[in-house]
Parts: structure tokens; sequence; C-alpha cells
């Protein structure tokens, strides 16, 4: 009796890799932009405005910051950095 070619142990494909890092970067980024939206909503409510420019390299830096942070340390690290908001 042979194993069928689905129950052999074949290492994932570098497909199935790359969209998981795809994924967690994703996570990361999406955590990153809701952190920069509420601190620059909040840092414009009691503060002055932050001019456009600004506001958006700020988002997108954040933004790639936390892609990034997750892709290397996992998810763990959203919830240190939802923690934060509190």
């Amino acid at each position: 009796m042979e194993p069928s070619e689905s129950k052999l142990n074949q290492p994932k494909s570098k497909l199935e890799s790359a969209s998981t890092l795809i994924k967690r970067f994703s996570a990361g980024a999406v955590i990153g932009l809701i952190i920069a939206v509420i601190q620059w909503g909040s840092y414009t409510y009691f503060f002055d405005s932050i001019p456009l420019n600004k506001g958006v390299i700020f988002c997108l830096g954040l933004t790639i910051i936390c892609g990034l942070m997750t892709l290397k340390w996992g998810y763990k690290i959203l919830e240190s950095l939802l923690q934060l908001l509190e």
C-alpha cells in the first residue's frame, strides 16, 4: 500500500510563504494606518492642524514601519501596538 501524493510531507512552496508574508505585512500596515489616523485626528483636535502633506507622509511612514515590524516579529506585536492606544 503506497501513500497517496497528498499525504506526503512536501515542503511549502515559495508562493505560499510569499502570500503569508504579504498577509502579515498587510495586517500590520492596516493597524499602523489606524494608529496613524487616530493620532493625526487627536492632534488636530487638541492642538494645531497638521498640513496635509506632512500628515500623509506621517501616516504612510507609520504604516510601513508597523507592517515591517509585524513582518519581522509576527502578530504578537500587533497586540502590543494596540495596547499602546489605551
